[in-house]
């Protein structure tokens, strides 16, 4: 196998086959469309139980809002908004309905139907999560040599592919995957060790690139690098990260490949 040797700022990382990506807050700024929605999805059941609970309606929001990380303050990019698959913001939310004293069976269908109204409001999400600037130059950079790239998400194969194909991206991605019902959701290695699979490289050779303690854990898990972005992608660099990105100028391959 033809590896290289990849630099971020002055450190050396060798052997490297493969870079894999995190899309949300680290290729994709999704940080306002992910509190817009956390919003809208709280609006929607308190809509659903207002009545039912001994709670007024803003109180019920609020706690909402505050079990998937988005505050005043804005989105908190390591909480389940931020990092969570879908299935994990219905569960939250489906928690709080119940110690708030709403009926277990029927707390759950009711999150879900609310879940999906509030994506029948909207108009798909890539339009309203942009890449990163840069994001699609170093893609074809890294394209252009002798590493593989993947794409990692917490979000479904379906706004993964939209994203990708939305932004023209999906030329310069050798391989993506996304996390859909009944998926081992990160941290868990599998899918990561799967997508390693299909890009043909081992998990020892590849670094991953995110924005949150998930994507640290994953590495750890999965046996590989981990590199965390930074105050440009709106965050603070992931305690813990083997690197850290301070732009997409930061990451570069040497010219020379290197054998395993």
């Amino acid at each position: 196998m033809i590896m290289a040797q990849v630099r971020c700022q002055q450190q050396l990382i060798a052997p490297v086959a493969a870079i894999i990506f995190d899309k949300d807050g680290t290729l994709a700024d999704s940080r306002e469309f992910l509190r817009q929605l956390a919003i809208a999805r709280a609006e929607m059941i308190t809509q659903s139980v207002v009545g039912s609970l001994p709670l007024w309606p803003s109180a019920l929001i609020e706690m909402l809002l505050a079990r998937v990380g988005v505050t005043a303050g804005g989105l908190d990019p390591d909480g389940l908004m931020a990092v969570g698959t879908r299935q994990a913001n219905v569960d939250a939310a489906t928690a709080v309905l119940t110690q708030a004293g709403y009926p277990m069976n029927q707390a759950f269908e009711l999150v879900v139907q609310a879940f999906v109204q509030v994506d029948q409001q909207r108009q798909g999400k890539a339009v309203s999560t942009p890449p990163y600037g840069g994001t699609q130059g170093l893609l074809q950079r890294l394209k252009h040599s002798v590493i593989q790239v993947g794409v990692l998400s917490s979000d479904s194969s379906a706004y993964v592919k939209e994203f990708l194909d939305h932004y023209g991206l999906t030329p310069w991605v050798d391989q993506w995957q996304g996390t859909d019902a009944g998926d081992a959701p990160k941290p868990d290695p599998t899918l990561f060790y799967g997508l390693c699979d299909r890009l043909q490289v081992i998990p020892s050779h590849t670094i991953i690139v995110g924005d949150s303690w998930v994507d640290r854990s994953l590495a750890i898990h999965g046996g590989a690098m981990f590199i965390s972005v930074s105050e440009p992608w709106g965050r603070s660099p992931v305690p813990g990260a083997n690197l850290v990105l301070h732009s997409w100028d930061d990451l570069q391959v040497d010219e020379s490949p290197v054998d395993d």
